[in-house]
């Protein structure tokens, strides 16, 4: 972070107040770290067969060290739905359709994340999607660790889960560790599922 500037050992704010007003300037942390380069978002929308139990997912996986995911995790479906955020699952090297992009919030930023797909050859800043014949077909396929189940709002835009507020629907996800965000319908119905995640890497 940048040093205030120093006149005389007076720390100078007005580069830090609002020339109108002159309330102090404050930037959110998650906001700072968009402006750093440190901030991604992935997206996958896809609508399903009629079938009831029909799901819809994403998978990556966090690196190994001391950088950590800070993730807010995002979901909508036009039919009853519920979603689950997966921790650890068991799942098939391969399984899936990978190398799909991430993308840095800073447009001009040449940062690139450090999660990865679930390709054979895993490729970092990629993320694997998963539709329901994928995921039927993994013999091997488990949950894992259950983070959080619950029911979508229908109709209504991407909801994150977990609170209504960043500082509530953050996870702070393990070191080394695959992760799944899935939307499974409650009714035979087409249904316009939605999942998008939004994190910063921290440490």
């Amino acid at each position: 972070m940048a040093s205030l500037p120093i006149t005389n050992n007076i720390i100078k704010t007005d580069n830090l107040e609002d020339g109108l007003t002159r309330a102090l300037l404050v930037m959110e942390y998650e906001h700072h770290e968009i402006h750093g380069g440190s901030s991604f978002t992935l997206y996958y929308a896809l609508t399903t067969a009629a079938t009831d139990a029909h799901r819809t997912a994403v998978y990556f996986k966090t690196p190994t060290g001391t950088k950590l995911i800070h993730a807010i995790f995002s979901f909508s479906a036009s039919t009853a739905a519920n979603t689950h955020i997966l921790e650890a699952p068991t799942i098939a090297a391969n399984v899936g359709t990978h190398a799909v992009p991430i993308y840095n919030r800073y447009r001009d930023s040449t940062k690139t994340s450090i999660v990865s797909d679930n390709a054979t050859s895993p490729a970092a800043n990629k993320f694997t999607t998963l539709t329901e014949a994928q995921i039927d077909g993994d013999a091997t396929f488990a949950e894992g660790t259950v983070l959080r189940t619950e029911p979508l709002v229908v109709g209504a835009g991407p909801k994150p889960s977990g609170g209504n507020s960043r500082g509530e629907a953050e996870y702070i996800l393990k070191a080394n560790t695959a992760y799944i965000a899935m939307i499974q319908n409650t009714t035979a119905a087409a249904n316009a599922h939605t999942i998008e995640i939004d994190w910063y890497e921290h440490g």
